[in-house]
């Protein structure tokens, strides 16, 4: 019996029955984050067509960060699941928030290099459009990997099937307020996630400010 068994049995439980599919939606979200890392690296305006193609990865794979919070679905059965002595929700809920946090912080960390990137070419004006466009662009893409089922990838090894359900669940009657609660969601959780991380890189400098002063003072 490992120690979190002995400890903490129904976060051992959560663990052995989501480990899998969490961890991997948290690869997917991360990976706009390394492709973003090599594709706005770079400070001269000049871009190939190898470029051009790994944005469009980057813009087929960005909504995988935010989409994590819909994962949320599932977090009743694992309360109901969570039957073992001990803690239920102190136990179940700290695995989401680490889940629906890392997405957003991806997110985050995503979208901030695009932005930085607008800024270093000379097109920082244009920094709040495309934040509206890139939070537009994954309510569009949560919506049809949650309610299609449609994968990052399909749209380029399938492109004609991706298509046809992508035109399906788009004109379906509830698709207009599922994608604008989507973006609520994705603009609320976006604009939180900054502030926080504002909030300890500020709280970071200041406390490294004060060491270096102390230190200079001895």
């Amino acid at each position: 019996m490992t120690l979190v068994e002995q400890v903490a049995p129904n976060l051992d439980g959560v663990l052995r029955r989501d480990a899998w599919w969490m961890g991997w939606n948290i690869l997917l979200a991360w990976i706009p984050v390394g492709l973003g890392c090599v594709l706005f690296r770079r400070r001269s305006p000049s871009r190939s067509p190898l470029w051009w193609a790994g944005l469009v990865l980057f813009a087929l794979f960005l909504p995988n960060a935010p989409y994590v919070v819909t994962d949320l679905v599932h977090l009743r059965g694992d309360i109901v699941l969570s039957t073992q002595d001990g803690p239920v929700v102190t136990a179940v809920l700290p695995v989401y928030a680490v889940l629906v946090g890392s997405g957003f912080l991806a997110y985050y960390l995503a979208l901030g290099g695009a932005l930085r990137y607008l800024t270093r070419i000379g097109l920082g004006a244009w920094r709040w459009r495309v934040t509206v466009a890139a939070h537009a662009l994954c309510a569009i893409g949560i919506f049809l990997g949650r309610w299609a089922r449609l994968n990052s990838w399909e749209p380029v090894v399938a492109p004609q099937a991706a298509l046809e359900r992508i035109v399906v669940h788009l004109t379906w009657q509830w698709a207009p307020a599922l994608i604008l609660g989507t973006f609520a969601v994705t603009w609320v959780g976006h604009f939180m996630t900054r502030a926080l991380a504002v909030a300890f890189r500020d709280a970071a400098l200041e406390g490294a400010r004060r060491v270096q002063g102390a230190l200079a003072s001895l």
